[in-house]
């Protein structure tokens, strides 16, 4: 018996052989360049793709080809959550990743708004399914010490993916051939099924799957021995059973509130805003259209500099510092935007593009790979792929709001006073951080996970049975009931 269990582990071992840890990070973030890249590339091509008969300029036809991918995104962050606690990460970002190259050259062959429209909501299952996954995916790739950094990895991708859409704009403004720039989406998509061999499935989804031997040689490939004993014990100290009502659990109601608050707030802080609509913001400013695409690329840069700096600081500075101090200077910057955009003709290019580019800063810096990490920690793990699929449902109703919003708000409340409103929103960020963000820094995922149940028994002197909330769904058979976290 023994020796069968052996020889199990062994062939479990063989069959985990992971690749060098960057490799892994590399592969498993490039969904997030796919993600930045259709948000940049749509952002330089607006302007040709209206010079071309069939595609005809209104606020409703800008705000559903920018938005529609947003749409989309609802539909893919739910769908990829949950197949992906089902079938695995590694399936789900192949499946993604296809998403991504279809999606890319249907939007680059279509003839009128309608059909690009219904293209861009196809692509954004993959956007949508991308903001999902990636961050849980590097969460429970990386150890403790180090996840903030390598999970606010996948923002960094998304920043990058952003400025080489906002690069591939402005190198294919003379020929304003903008079906080759959105069906240059392909490309990034392509590299990574190609890179699907480097990324082995996440150990915590398999040990979760009983899979035990195959997640404890992982473990072992990706980290230092001492780490991998820690996060092994971790998970066997922690109830797998699934329980769908779980995300109803009250225990679990202080990350369902910060999981579905962060995502809105993010979007509040008019950061897509200015991505989605920087050339064309510029153009309102009387800017021609490839100077607007010069700034487009200085901002696209300042916000690509300001994430590698800020990936630094979130395992030494904390998340709910970070996020309440980047509240505090986006209204501030948003502030500053509002009161040069209100000076209409007299309005100064370079004031309003340093306004524009400490905003950039002050979310690179903070909320934008902040946002990603805590949504991808916070959540208990048998609910996790379920749970940040809602996250990334809500992320992206939210985004919807805001770029199919702005359009229209623009026209309706002007500029200016458009940006007054983003400056409240950032405000009530600020409050929502100060007052509900709890710090995950230096945690492991399953101390974290035991810090939603301690406050939760301390509050009502109530022991947690997470086991039993999976039978509240009808289950009075009356079985064994698997330990919590607490062992109970």
């Amino acid at each position: 018996m023994q020796k069968t269990a052996g020889i199990a582990a062994g062939r479990a071992a063989a069959a985990v052989r992971a690749p060098r840890p960057f490799l892994i990070y590399f592969f498993g973030a490039l969904g997030g360049i796919l993600f930045g890249y259709e948000t940049g590339i749509i952002a330089g091509a607006l302007s040709y793709i209206y010079e071309t008969p069939g595609f005809e300029q209104t606020a409703f036809t800008t705000g559903m080809i920018v938005g529609g991918i947003s749409l989309g995104a609802v539909f893919g962050a739910v769908a990829a959550g949950r197949l992906s606690d089902r079938i695995g990460r590694r399936k789900v970002i192949l499946i993604l990743g296809v998403i991504f190259i279809v999606g890319s050259l249907v939007c680059a062959a279509v003839p009128n708004n309608g059909t690009l429209i219904a293209g861009r909501i196809f692509l954004g299952l993959g956007v949508g399914g991308s903001s999902a996954l990636v961050p849980v995916y590097l969460s429970e790739m990386a150890p403790a010490k180090t996840r903030g950094r390598l999970a606010g990895l996948n923002q960094l991708m998304i920043v990058t993916g952003l400025l080489l859409g906002y690069c591939v704009n402005f190198l294919l403004a003379d020929s304003g051939n903008w079906r080759l720039m959105l069906a240059s989406g392909a490309l990034p998509a392509i590299l990574l099924v190609v890179g699907l061999p480097f990324l082995p499935e996440s150990p915590r989804w398999l040990f979760a799957h009983g899979r035990r031997d195959e997640a404890a040689a992982l473990l072992r490939a990706t980290r230092s021995e001492a780490e991998s004993k820690t996060d092994l014990t971790a998970m066997e100290n922690v109830d797998r059973k699934p329980s769908k009502r779980e995300l109803l659990a009250p225990w679990v109601r202080p990350a369902i509130i910060v999981g579905v608050g962060i995502p809105i707030l993010c979007q509040a802080t008019g950061l897509n805003m200015v991505t989605y609509y920087a050339p064309t913001i510029f153009e309102s400013l009387s800017l021609p259209h490839e100077n607007a695409l010069i700034f487009t690329m200085i901002l696209g840069t300042v916000k690509v500099i300001s994430v590698i700096i800020g990936l630094q600081f979130i395992d030494r500075v904390g998340r709910k510092t970070l996020l309440v101090g980047g509240s505090a200077c986006m209204a501030v910057s948003m502030a500053w935007m509002a009161f040069e955009a209100s000076k209409s003709a007299e309005i100064n290019p370079l004031s309003m593009l340093l306004a524009m580019s400490v905003m950039f800063v002050s979310y690179s810096l903070t909320w934008g790979p902040v946002n990603w990490v805590v949504l991808g920690e916070i959540f208990p793990l048998r609910i996790r792929g379920a749970a940040m699929g809602m996250a990334s449902m809500v992320t992206w109703f939210a985004t919807l709001a805001i770029t199919f919003g702005f359009p229209l708000m623009r026209d309706g409340l002007g500029l200016a006073q458009t940006m007054v409103v983003f400056v409240v929103c950032n405000i009530i960020g600020f409050l929502f951080c100060l007052f509900f963000v709890r710090e995950t820094k230096g945690k492991s995922l399953e101390e974290i996970e035991e810090d939603l149940v301690v406050p939760y028994e301390a509050r009502t002197g109530s022991t947690v049975d997470r086991a039993l909330v999976a039978d509240e769904a009808g289950d009075s058979s009356g079985g064994s009931r698997a330990a919590t976290v607490k062992g109970v």
